[in-house]
């Protein structure tokens, strides 16, 4: 025999929306971000860089950066990538998988969300270095990765991510885990 569980009203049928379209938009772009980063985590899974051939060149252009925390920190990665390339070649790409995953199906996209945004500031501050040294000559940017982290801010604070997610049959049954997904 298959007990019913009582859930509270109305949580699996969608809010009322006066603007449906912005949530079908936010629901479009959540995707269309996780399809960024399963592009992303698709290049991380080649042999180059699984093996850590790249990371020499990543963290090397950052020579010239001499600001004792940033250097220090940068210095930090690049040690972690000469003593085992591999293993964060390996990590790089589960994680950048498992973002992408949480994207494209919309599950616990608030984890989804702060962990892509707190993981691209790490690249950011890392591997590229706040784009320093801002001064260079042919200096044209900041660095991809500032972009991902206001996607991600942008779509967690934006109402209705949650459309054509996993979240949103998930949601109901995660009890007082219920603000790891999105609404």
């Amino acid at each position: 025999m298959v007990q019913s569980v009582d859930l509270p009203r109305g949580e699996l049928n969608p809010p009322t929306d006066p603007n449906p379209g912005r949530r079908r938009l936010a629901g479009l772009l959540r995707i269309l971000f996780g399809v960024v980063w399963a592009i992303d985590a698709a290049l991380k899974w080649r042999p180059d860089f699984l093996h850590g051939r790249v990371f020499a060149h990543q963290f090397g252009i950052h020579d010239e950066i001499t600001t004792p925390v940033i250097r220090q920190w940068i210095d930090l990665w690049q040690h972690l990538a000469s003593v085992a390339p591999m293993g964060l070649g390996v990590a790089t790409a589960i994680v950048e998988t498992l973002i992408a995953a949480a994207l494209l199906t919309g599950t616990l996209s608030t984890v989804a969300y702060v962990g892509s945004a707190v993981y691209s500031f790490g690249i950011w501050s890392a591997a590229e270095g706040f784009g320093l040294p801002w001064s260079a000559a042919g200096a044209t940017d900041i660095g991809p990765s500032i972009g991902y982290i206001i996607a991600a801010l942008l779509l967690l604070a934006a109402p209705g991510s949650a459309t054509w997610s996993v979240d949103r049959v998930l949601r109901p049954h995660l009890g007082r885990y219920r603000w790891l997904s999105a609404v």
